[in-house]
């Protein structure tokens, strides 16, 4: 940070946290059980600014519970990788525009890559990707956020050009912030 401070000429009371959001809503995701170290409160940032998909690494699942918590407004629907009708509700998903966090995944699985890298093709008015054997209309409104309890899973190099991993293993200063935070 602060080397971009320095090229790009800018303040050095410039706080990150401060211009992506704001304290009444760093304040609503505490209190939709997001941990209140800043760590945590970074990731939040990220995970719902970035443009690529979101990959949580969340050993104590506190952060995918608030994710739960923060989306309950839209049709968010909770599926596992290793389902046995994954790729059916992956393409009503898209279909129709859900929210869709995929729990435990270890390796992304190969049906998802066309999804994950928006591999869209036009027909017409519409655009369609390719799931598996079918063509599924993408509606705009479908987003997917994956999650892991592994602390330290291992994604291809492909993959990891295509999603957004957000660590929320916990350290020292984190664990520090958390402590701090509990009331007496």
């Amino acid at each position: 940070m602060n080397k971009w401070k320095k090229t790009l000429n800018i303040d050095e009371k410039f706080d990150v946290r401060k211009f992506l959001s704001t304290e009444s809503e760093q304040l609503v995701w505490k209190s939709q059980g997001l941990p209140s170290d800043e760590l945590s409160m970074e990731n939040a940032m990220v995970i719902l600014r970035s443009q690529l998909c979101p990959f949580l690494v969340d050993p104590s699942s506190r952060a995918t519970d608030w994710l739960k918590t923060y989306l309950k407004e839209k049709k968010v629907e909770v599926i596992n990788q290793q389902d046995n009708n994954f790729t059916t509700q992956l393409e009503l998903a898209v279909r129709f525009g859900k929210t869709l966090i995929v729990q435990e995944v270890d390796g992304v699985e190969p049906v998802l890559y066309p999804v994950l890298r928006k591999d869209l093709a036009a027909q017409g008015p519409r655009h369609v990707v390719q799931i598996g054997e079918k063509i599924i209309d993408f509606n705009p409104d479908f987003r997917i956020y994956l999650t892991t309890r592994n602390p330290t899973p291992e994604l291809l190099p492909d993959m990891e050009a295509i999603v957004n991993e957000v660590n929320f293993t916990t350290t020292r200063a984190g664990l520090t912030g958390q402590v701090i935070d509990i009331p007496l």
